[in-house]
């Protein structure tokens, strides 16, 4: 520094410094310029480059959907709009799993047009609440857009417990897990096999129709054996469905 020349302050990410054009930086990063008539002509030129990049608008970008009891494939869509000034080409669309497919009419789209991204996912063998997400790139914006899935599909049934045990050396006697049908007039149970002769099984329906006794007996308890017992669901219609119970004599 020169004798009589006054100290030059640090900049920081948040120090406003002005430099030699009569800007101040924004948090380190950018400089709108420090004269009220410069500064206000900054920020307009700053929001209207924001606007060049503005990417397409979407109705939503989350769908959420109950799926009807055997509702395979379950069909939804995002709609969206090109709000810019100039023609959209949608580049990219990928979705998070196999389960999911997305399909787009065509992929680009003029000023102010209206498009749908059609969504399928494949509900087949699941249960509960699932979420998917589709990632749609453009040639209008450097990231992708996240949209996302929220599908629920009925549980058919529940069975409690899933694990029937026997202790070495006890009596042989047969044991229970119960079956609970969500809905009876449309699922039945139509099997419960065993796979090993250690065990056998068999199905037992409650008055209440809604209900049914899975009843497990062991052959013998004189020395350790597994078995994977597997129930049988049908829905009215044609599909079905299957699930497991284990059991053991350990």
């Amino acid at each position: 520094m020169k004798s009589g020349e006054p100290p030059k302050p640090t900049p920081g990410r948040n120090h406003a410094v002005l430099d030699s054009r009569g800007s101040v930086p924004i948090d380190g990063r950018m400089k709108v310029p420090s004269h009220p008539a410069l500064r206000a002509a900054g920020w307009l030129l700053l929001l209207a480059g924001t606007a060049l990049r503005a990417e397409l608008a979407w109705d939503t970008r989350v769908v959420e959907h109950t799926a009807a009891l055997g509702e395979e494939n379950v069909k939804l869509a995002f709609a969206f709009a090109n709000t810019t000034t100039r023609t959209i080409t949608i580049t990219d669309v990928e979705t998070s799993c196999g389960c999911t497919a997305a399909t787009l009419a065509k992929k680009t789209y003029a000023p102010g047009e209206r498009g749908r991204l059609d969504v399928i996912f494949d509900a087949k063998g699941t249960a509960g609440p699932q979420q998917k997400t589709i990632y749609v790139r453009t040639d209008d914006a450097p990231e992708s857009i996240a949209l996302t899935l929220r599908v629920n599909v009925p549980v058919w049934l529940e069975i409690a417990p899933r694990l029937l045990w026997w202790k070495t050396g006890e009596k042989p006697a047969a044991k229970e897990a119960l079956i609970t049908v969500t809905e009876p007039a449309r699922i039945k149970l139509t099997a419960a096999t065993v796979d090993s002769e250690a065990f056998t099984a068999r199905l037992l329906p409650r008055a209440d129709g809604r209900t049914t006794q899975l009843l497990v007996t062991p052959a013998a308890v004189t020395a350790p054996s597994t078995a994977t017992i597997t129930v049988t669901a049908e829905l009215a219609g044609g599909e079905r469905r299957t699930y497991v119970v284990f059991a053991q004599v350990r």
